[in-house]
């Protein structure tokens, strides 16, 4: 029995050695990280407090603000206006998407009214964000993916918006429909390039 256990404990060892070694890979040289310095979708506050003595010997707060031209994309214009103005988003959702994929979600937004009414706003769950939630190749992670809630809609509405987008989108944009049946329901809408 002695040495059944000397060896679940080396399997157990090795378990934990494979483990750290891929964790720290990832802290270490996953480039997609959203704090790497090498990560062009970089998530820097607008701006940090940082503090100066005065001459009265008190420290007073200074705020220096970050250029986002070279840091984070600016996100302007009549497409994402319109993106803002007609949709929800989750807390946390950072709205930070390539010009290709607004112009597709445009359509999206347009369909979900066509079939559910002008006044209908759908609610974005998840787009440049939730790193820790999405691999590494994930379109999310590049500002080319969105997640459109769709657990409360009625199921005849979702099934004819999603064949409707299925039929009419251009191949340079791809949709489905995951976690059916659930309370993450939702309509996954990314661009390919």
């Amino acid at each position: 029995m002695g040495c059944l256990g000397n060896l679940i404990k080396i399997f157990l060892g090795i378990i934990m050695i494979i483990i750290m070694l891929i964790v720290g890979y990832k802290l270490i040289f996953d480039p997609y990280r959203p704090e790497s310095p090498n990560s062009c979708w970089s998530h820097r506050p607008v701006a940090e407090e940082t503090y100066s003595k005065s001459d009265d010997g008190e420290y007073k707060a200074k705020e220096e603000n970050y250029d986002f031209r070279t840091n984070v994309p600016v996100q302007v214009g009549e497409n994402h206006d319109y993106i803002m103005e007609n949709t929800f988003q989750k807390p946390g959702v950072v709205m930070e998407l390539t010009p290709n994929l607004e112009s597709g979600l445009i359509y999206v937004i347009k369909v979900f009214k066509s079939q559910l009414g002008e006044d209908f706003a759908p609610t974005i769950t998840s787009a440049h964000d939730s790193f820790d939630k999405h691999d590494r190749w994930s379109k999310h992670r590049t500002g080319r993916a969105v997640d459109i809630r769709l657990n409360d809609l009625p199921l005849k509405e979702k099934r004819r918006v999603v064949k409707i987008l299925q039929g009419t989108l251009p191949k340079e944009y791809k949709v489905e429909w995951e976690s059916q049946g659930t309370v993450n329901e939702h309509l996954h809408f990314q661009s390919r390039h």
